[in-house]
């Protein structure tokens, strides 16, 4: 708001007024008693574009901001103060002390609201699935979801608070009463979603729902479980034992075929234990560790226990060596021989007398086996599990492996098509499928972005190829992925974790692994590519490596698959001035007119349609006058059918395309552009030296 609003007294003076009211007031009669006892001055006395004084603006929004924290509550334009309102007014005799509580207040939901979108984000479709199965005459509560998905009640709270879930009324607190104000949807705000729920069949006594209505956690589990066939996929772990106090426990893995955790301070607990539950009893188990450590060993147990599923994949690493086996037993809390261990699972090994040298192993496996993580999720390197140890796999065979996923050959009517020579072609194929992201670089009207295309299009499939263009206001929100406003069904807005291009087509390539995807960027030197790509710039170089994102907080990886395709436009800036890292990081093909494939092309292309080569020699003339090679004029200008329809045709392509970019180019000095460049010059220097 302005400078010199009274905002504190103000919002002391407004829940005054309903304190001493006692009831519910019209919002505009609040706004009248408030007159009396503000008594505006100018400044706050001047009307905004509608009208409105500004301090009753200003009065409407922090109203409207205490209803959120639960203070007052506006409903079909009435007013009333709350018991927490009250409460506030009673700790808080002055107002800016009640003031800076409620903005602290309004930091902390705002905080709140924004950690649990990037924390849960990706987990906002488990929990609108879960409340789709809470039917009217039910409820569930923010503890039950957080359990579901592995998350704290408070953060629920403020996720559904932030988004537009379905049924998110039907939520409440545990003991089954109404969450406060700050934990509603702001749809839901004031309103009183006890009768709601009553009219839907929920019965409340003391103020709270029957906890013979709630719907739990492990019904909600069971029942997505029922419903979704992604949880009962076949997927792989890594469990670490070479280290366990000190002392290598795989042997004994290996001796007796379980594979174990050292679960020392863990009781003994229901394997069917809710993350929530688990979290708590970690808490309380090793309250002498950090919390770092604590959510880690919380985390670990948690795929232990819950995740890990009797045939599942499991791998250790013994002596820089992999060692497979298949899951053969539920979790169990045993005594264990080495008196380290007491969380176990049986387990089959396949491979025992016979392990596989790491560096042997196909990729990504050496990549994720780096986690020092005492239980990684293997699942992305299933394929390449399957494919490794094949012959081991005799019972039951496993599902068929995936092929890895390679660009198709370069046909030769793709040559033909495009007047360049097959073997040219080829090589920019190879080269991409050994570097995985290219750049083609030239002047313009080398046909740099067309090429891109065509090649795309015969080297993959038409829905695994996109273009985007970088530009300078481009950033690493629009690239990859960042919050952005998006429209609620009531009008306000609200920002959502929304992804980009990138992330998109690198997140469609990892789901079929078979197929190759290529992401052509074009004019990729006009953005700022630290800022664009971020820490994606280190998966340029190492590709299925992890790396931890900024908004989704979240492990990364670049698939093998994914294939990226930059152009530039040397006009706008030489390749000596493009960074050593994107060099490092890009291999780089040129297209410049005096150089094949493109030299010449102007003239196959005339030849091809039986036109005069004449606008061919204007344009080899036109290069060789010109100093700085990056300058230089591509031939597409001229290959099209308007340049030689007709005498005019050529001329206004000159006029009105090709003269511009020299005249900028010659910006500052006193070269006459027409006169060495125009075509009456041209034509009579044709052929001389």
């Amino acid at each position: 708001m302005p400078d010199g609003m009274r905002s504190a007294l103000m919002l002391r003076c407004c829940l005054e007024v309903l304190d001493e009211a006692g009831d519910s007031l019209h919002g505009r009669e609040v706004i009248e008693r408030l007159i009396g006892q503000i008594n505006p001055t100018p400044a706050e006395s001047k009307p905004v574009k509608n009208g409105t004084p500004r301090w009753e603006v200003n009065v409407r929004f922090l109203s409207g901001d205490a209803a959120t924290l639960g203070w007052l509550v506006k409903q079909d334009s009435r007013w009333w103060i709350t018991e927490a309102g009250r409460a506030t007014l009673q700790r808080f005799p002055s107002a800016d002390d009640l003031y800076s509580e409620f903005l602290t207040r309004l930091r902390e939901v705002s905080h709140g609201r924004k950690r649990a979108t990037t924390r849960y984000s990706g987990d906002l479709g488990v929990i609108a699935d879960a409340l789709a199965l809470v039917p009217a005459g039910l409820w569930t509560s923010h503890d039950d979801l957080g359990d579901l998905v592995g998350g704290i009640a408070d953060d629920i709270a403020h996720l559904l608070a932030d988004q537009a879930v379905e049924n998110a009324h039907r939520v409440l607190r545990t003991d089954g009463t109404v969450p406060p104000a700050m934990h509603q949807h702001f749809r839901h705000r004031g309103a009183d979603l006890a009768k709601r729920l009553e009219k839907e069949g929920v019965q409340f006594s003391s103020g709270a729902a029957d906890q013979a209505q709630r719907v739990t956690s492990e019904f909600l589990r069971e029942r997505l479980d029922q419903s979704t066939s992604q949880d009962a996929r076949k997927r792989a772990w890594l469990v670490r034992g070479a280290n366990v106090d000190g002392v290598n426990v795989v042997p004994i893995w290996l001796n007796e075929g379980c594979v174990s955790l050292a679960a020392s301070q863990l009781p003994e607990i229901d394997p069917a234990t809710g993350d929530q539950q688990l979290r708590a009893i970690v808490a309380e188990g090793y309250r002498h560790k950090s919390y770092s450590v604590r959510e880690k060993l919380a985390g670990q147990f948690s795929a232990f226990l819950r995740l890990m599923r009797v045939d599942d994949f499991v791998v250790t690493v013994h002596r820089g060596d992999i060692v497979l086996g298949v899951v053969e037993g539920e979790p169990r809390f045993v005594q264990f021989s080495d008196h380290r261990t007491n969380l176990r699972r049986d387990v089959r090994w396949l491979n025992a007398h016979r392990p596989t040298d790491l560096s042997q192993a196909p990729a990504p496996l050496p990549n994720l086996i780096q986690s020092q993580d005492d239980v990684v999720d293997l699942t992305d390197g299933l394929d390449a599990l399957e494919r490794l140890y094949a012959p081991l796999l005799a019972e039951g065979p496993p599902r068929t492996p995936a092929p890895e996923a390679r660009l198709s050959e370069v046909p030769p009517s793709l040559a033909d098509d495009l007047l360049i020579d097959i073997d040219w072609l080829v090589e920019l194929r190879d080269v991409l499928a050994e570097r995985r992201q290219i750049v083609l670089y030239g002047p313009p009207g080398t046909g740099k972005t067309f090429v891109a295309q065509r090649m795309a299009e015969h080297l993959a499939e038409p829905h695994a190829v996109k273009l985007i263009q970088f530009h300078p206001s481009y950033t690493y929100e629009d690239f990859f992925e960042g919050f952005r406003p998006e429209s609620r069904d009531d009008g306000t807005l609200r920002f959502k974790l929304t992804s980009g291009p990138l992330r998109t087509i690198a997140d469609e390539a990892r789901e079929h692994p078979s197929t190759a995807y290529i992401l052509i960027v074009d004019e990729i030197n006009r953005g700022n590519l630290a800022k664009i790509f971020g820490e994606l710039y280190f998966l340029l170089e190492y590709r299925e490596q992890r790396i931890r994102l900024q908004y989704s907080s979240e492990d990364f990886t670049l698939p093998s698959n994914l294939y990226l395709i930059g152009t530039m436009n040397t006009a706008d800036r030489s390749i000596a001035l493009v960074d050593a890292a994107m060099r490092r990081r890009f291999a780089f093909v040129e297209m410049h007119p005096t150089l094949p494939p493109i030299a010449g092309l102007l003239r196959r292309w005339l030849t091809e349609r039986g036109l005069s080569t004449d606008a061919a020699d204007l344009l080899d003339e036109l290069n060789a006058r010109l100093v700085d090679v990056d300058y230089a004029i591509g031939p597409s200008y001229l290959m099209r059918e308007s340049a030689h329809a007709n005498p005019g045709g050529l001329h206004r392509i000159w006029r009105h395309d090709i003269l511009p970019l020299l005249v900028e180019h010659h910006f500052g000095d006193d070269t006459d552009v027409v006169g060495r460049y125009g075509l009456n010059a041209l034509g009579s220097g044709a052929g001389q030296p």
